[in-house]
């Protein structure tokens, strides 16, 4: 089944831009997804297996390694913001 998972990281610490960038290119890593950033949350598209697997292990390891807060919301399909119906 095809989803989308839109996240955001907010990382408890001074440096939290640095360690957004680099969860965000950890999430990158992953064969077989799509992801799309903007200043507000990341979206990634693929498959619900595939995308869980993924944030399982990235989400797991930057809880290991900080204090942070994960926002996530998960929705079947592939749910993209259309501008031109607007």
């Amino acid at each position: 089944m095809e989803a989308t998972a839109e996240l955001s990281i907010y990382p408890l610490h001074e440096d939290y831009k640095d360690r957004v960038k680099d969860f965000l290119r950890k999430i990158r890593r992953h064969d077989g997804l799509t992801i799309e950033s903007n200043g507000v949350s990341t979206q990634v598209f693929g498959q619900y297996d595939t995308i869980m697997e993924a944030l399982t292990l990235d989400i797991r390891e930057a809880l290991e390694k900080q204090q942070a807060m994960v926002v996530l919301k998960i929705g079947k399909g592939i749910l993209r913001f259309d501008e031109s119906k607007l």
